[in-house]
């Protein structure tokens, strides 16, 4: 069952375009006080698709890059996910039926109808992402139609937003400034139960984003998985100094 990645980009990833002497990353996170006091404890995950959009910056324009989009959507979850499972959290697919007998097509529209509701409150978590510890977003009980929620935790969704610049794009704001290669992650997460968003993580990153996911953002995601209180993550940052 393939899902498209691409129906779902809401305007949350807007791409702030920096010269060269901007701050190369920025982070920051959300987190309803329950999450990081572990009065609700995460210790299962049950991934939604990714969704990412790279465009192309060249000399002439830009241009959207479909097949990249994907490949990269693919990078950052496993990324996130490779993460959290290093940090005792047990991963799941939301396409997978599990035991509940849904079919494809049954699990396919729970999973499009979820996608439209969070597509249509990442513009306002966007602009006012306090409000998560307020319990002020949620996407409704829907989530328990899923057959991951019986045995996840939380569900949580990967977007991503970036702006490629060609080598000559790159020369040539480095010479008189100018846009050049950013990116925006963006990982939220929700409860599997009720819906209610529990917590995000946004990481902003000037320069090369795309030769390695790990290289760009694995140390900003760990950083915020460590002061989120998720899994282990807090102890593992302790021991790297963090």
């Amino acid at each position: 069952m393939n899902i498209p990645r691409r129906i779902l980009l809401a305007p949350t990833f807007t791409i702030i375009v920096a010269v060269c002497s901007a701050t190369a990353h920025a982070s920051s996170f959300y987190v309803q006080r329950k999450v990081e006091s572990r009065r609700l404890p995460i210790r299962s995950a049950c991934f939604m698709p990714p969704a990412a959009q790279l465009t192309k910056l060249g000399m002439k324009g830009a241009e959207q890059m479909v097949k990249e989009s994907d490949d990269w959507a693919t990078a950052l979850q496993l990324l996130v996910e490779s993460h959290l499972n290093s940090d005792g959290v047990a991963i799941n697919a939301a396409a997978n039926p599990f035991s509940s007998g849904a079919s494809d097509s049954e699990i396919q529209q729970v999973i499009s109808q979820i996608q439209q509701k969070y597509g249509a409150i990442s513009p306002l978590m966007d602009k006012k992402p306090g409000e998560i510890a307020k319990s002020a977003f949620t996407l409704g009980d829907q989530v328990a139609m899923l057959p991951c929620s019986v045995t996840s935790d939380v569900l949580v969704f990967v977007r991503a937003a970036g702006t490629a610049a060609t080598e000559s794009r790159e020369a040539v704001s480095g010479l008189i400034g100018g846009p050049t290669s950013a990116a925006t992650f963006i990982v939220t997460i929700a409860d599997a139960k009720t819906g209610e968003i529990l917590g995000l993580i946004r990481i902003r990153l000037v320069g090369d984003f795309l030769s390695s996911a790990e290289e760009a953002f694995g140390q900003g995601l760990d950083d915020n998985l460590a002061d989120m209180n998720i899994g282990s993550a807090r102890k593992n940052a302790k021991s790297r100094g963090h």
